[in-house]
């Protein structure tokens, strides 16, 4: 989507370039799917709960033209921009809460960017993860993001220079701040700021207030929802890109991983 350089970008259009990386879930979706079910069949309908920008749904849709996504975002103004950005027939982009939508099913339902690090107590987690279920269609998956690591207990910000190449954006820098956590309820205060090039600076462009679960809850919480065989898969430094399903994440180390869960 190029756009001219005297246009101030949209925080949206700038979270894309700097945080989402399409085409890889993409491609880790087919990987996971061919993990359980090798070359028989070929998932064709994917869910994007909290869709946001709606990238990787529309990145689904245009990897074949059979497929087709549906995105499922609550915030207006954010559906109104993905439906302006995104004009694929094959793309359903619908705004309203995700436990609200229990059809159609499908065979993969991505939770990406930490969403469902929202709820805040297993009740709501637990209610989720069974919703998310009983969305998906016989052997379907759900696929979540989650990270973790001693660097947790610091307050840190992490900036990155980002020069998007098609886009016609002028090259912006990408914050992503840890403000606060409290290691007894698991609760983290994270924000991204943007700062242009011409020196203007979003400040709280986007304000998360998790929970950051542990791996082995989010999997508990999945197996008792009615998953089988739900796991964190992760990728070692020395082969990065390449996830696969893990018993633990070596410590002493920062991590982002996946919990994959499928339904029999």
């Amino acid at each position: 989507m190029p756009k001219p350089t005297n246009i101030p970008p949209h925080p949206l259009d700038l979270y894309r370039l700097a945080v989402q990386h399409p085409l890889a879930e993409v491609a880790f979706a087919e990987h996971v799917w061919s993990h359980f079910h090798g070359d028989d069949s070929e998932p064709m309908l994917l869910r994007e709960d909290f869709a946001g920008t709606c990238a990787v749904a529309a990145a689904w849709c245009a990897s074949d033209p059979e497929r087709q996504a549906m995105a499922v975002e609550l915030d207006e103004p954010t559906v109104a921009w993905a439906a302006q950005a995104f004009k694929d027939p094959d793309l359903h982009i619908v705004q309203a809460d995700v436990m609200a939508i229990a059809e159609p099913a499908v065979d993969v339902t991505l939770a990406l960017n930490f969403s469902v690090l929202i709820y805040h107590d297993e009740t709501s987690l637990g209610g989720y993860l069974a919703h998310a279920l009983a969305g998906l269609s016989d052997g379907g998956v759900l696929i979540l993001d989650v990270f973790g690591g001693p660097g947790l207990g610091e307050s840190s910000v992490q900036a990155r220079q980002i020069e998007p190449d098609e886009s016609g954006f002028d090259p912006f820098t990408y914050h992503w701040e840890q403000r606060a956590w409290d290691p007894q309820t698991g609760r983290i205060d994270c924000r991204i700021h943007f700062e242009l090039a011409g020196g203007e600076r979003l400040e709280d462009a986007f304000v998360y207030d998790w929970r950051l679960w542990r791996p082995g809850q989010i999997i508990g919480l999945a197996e008792q929802a009615g998953f089988i065989g739900a796991a964190l898969w992760w990728s070692d430094p020395t082969e990065p890109g390449r996830y696969k399903p893990v018993q633990e994440v070596p410590p002493g180390q920062d991590w982002v991983g996946y919990v994959v869960c499928r339904k029999a």
